[in-house]
Protein backbone atom coordinates (compact mmCIF):
# COMPACT_ATOMS: atom_id res chain seq x y z
CA UNK A 1 0.00 0.00 0.00
CA UNK A 2 1.45 3.75 -0.96
CA UNK A 3 1.86 6.16 1.47
CA UNK A 4 -0.42 9.19 -0.13
CA UNK A 5 -3.50 6.87 0.66
CA UNK A 6 -2.91 6.41 4.51
CA UNK A 7 -2.06 10.19 4.77
CA UNK A 8 -5.11 11.62 2.88
CA UNK A 9 -7.25 9.50 5.13
CA UNK A 10 -5.55 11.53 8.23
CA UNK A 11 -6.12 14.74 6.30
CA UNK A 12 -9.15 14.23 5.76
CA UNK A 13 -9.89 12.85 9.36
CA UNK A 14 -8.14 15.43 10.42
CA UNK A 15 -10.28 18.44 8.54
CA UNK A 16 -13.58 17.10 9.90
CA UNK A 17 -12.18 16.41 13.13
CA UNK A 18 -11.84 19.85 13.59
CA UNK A 19 -14.89 21.15 11.50
CA UNK A 20 -17.23 18.92 13.70
CA UNK A 21 -14.96 20.43 17.15
CA UNK A 22 -15.96 23.77 15.94
CA UNK A 23 -19.47 23.21 15.20
CA UNK A 24 -20.51 21.34 18.15
CA UNK A 25 -18.76 23.43 21.00
CA UNK A 26 -18.69 20.61 23.72
CA UNK A 27 -16.76 21.81 26.94
CA UNK A 28 -13.59 19.92 27.08
CA UNK A 29 -13.08 19.29 23.17
CA UNK A 30 -10.25 21.07 21.98
CA UNK A 31 -8.84 21.77 18.36
CA UNK A 32 -5.77 19.23 18.77
CA UNK A 33 -8.24 16.90 20.33
CA UNK A 34 -10.02 17.18 17.21
CA UNK A 35 -7.31 17.07 14.99
CA UNK A 36 -6.36 13.89 16.28
CA UNK A 37 -8.98 11.74 16.71
CA UNK A 38 -10.07 13.01 13.75
CA UNK A 39 -6.85 11.98 12.02
CA UNK A 40 -7.29 8.55 14.12
CA UNK A 41 -10.91 7.61 12.87
CA UNK A 42 -9.76 8.74 9.26
CA UNK A 43 -7.32 6.44 8.95
CA UNK A 44 -9.09 3.63 10.93
CA UNK A 45 -12.27 4.09 8.64
CA UNK A 46 -9.74 4.64 5.29
CA UNK A 47 -8.08 1.06 6.10
CA UNK A 48 -11.53 -0.84 6.46
CA UNK A 49 -13.19 0.98 3.27
CA UNK A 50 -9.40 -0.10 1.37
CA UNK A 51 -9.81 -3.93 3.06
CA UNK A 52 -13.63 -3.99 2.60
CA UNK A 53 -13.51 -3.25 -0.90
CA UNK A 54 -10.34 -3.70 -2.59
CA UNK A 55 -10.76 -3.01 -5.95
CA UNK A 56 -12.37 0.23 -5.35
CA UNK A 57 -8.93 2.73 -5.10
CA UNK A 58 -10.97 6.03 -4.22
CA UNK A 59 -14.37 6.25 -3.44
CA UNK A 60 -14.78 3.87 -0.92
CA UNK A 61 -11.94 4.39 0.96
CA UNK A 62 -12.82 7.93 1.26
CA UNK A 63 -15.74 7.55 2.31
CA UNK A 64 -15.45 5.11 5.00
CA UNK A 65 -12.60 7.67 5.89
CA UNK A 66 -14.89 10.28 6.50
CA UNK A 67 -17.64 8.05 8.27
CA UNK A 68 -14.28 6.65 10.16
CA UNK A 69 -13.56 10.27 11.52
CA UNK A 70 -17.32 11.07 12.30
CA UNK A 71 -17.74 8.06 14.66
CA UNK A 72 -14.74 8.80 16.21
CA UNK A 73 -15.91 12.21 17.14
CA UNK A 74 -19.82 11.32 18.65
CA UNK A 75 -17.25 8.85 20.75
CA UNK A 76 -15.13 11.54 21.95
CA UNK A 77 -18.06 14.22 22.86
CA UNK A 78 -19.91 11.04 24.46
CA UNK A 79 -16.96 10.36 26.59
CA UNK A 80 -16.47 14.50 27.37
CA UNK A 81 -20.67 14.93 28.01
CA UNK A 82 -21.35 14.81 31.65
CA UNK A 83 -23.93 11.91 32.42
CA UNK A 84 -27.35 13.17 33.72
CA UNK A 85 -28.06 9.77 34.93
Amino acid sequence: MALVPLLSWIAIGAVIGTILVTIWKTHGLTLAWGIIVGGAGGSAGGLIGRMVFPESVHAAPILAAVVGAVVAMLIGRAEQRPSTV
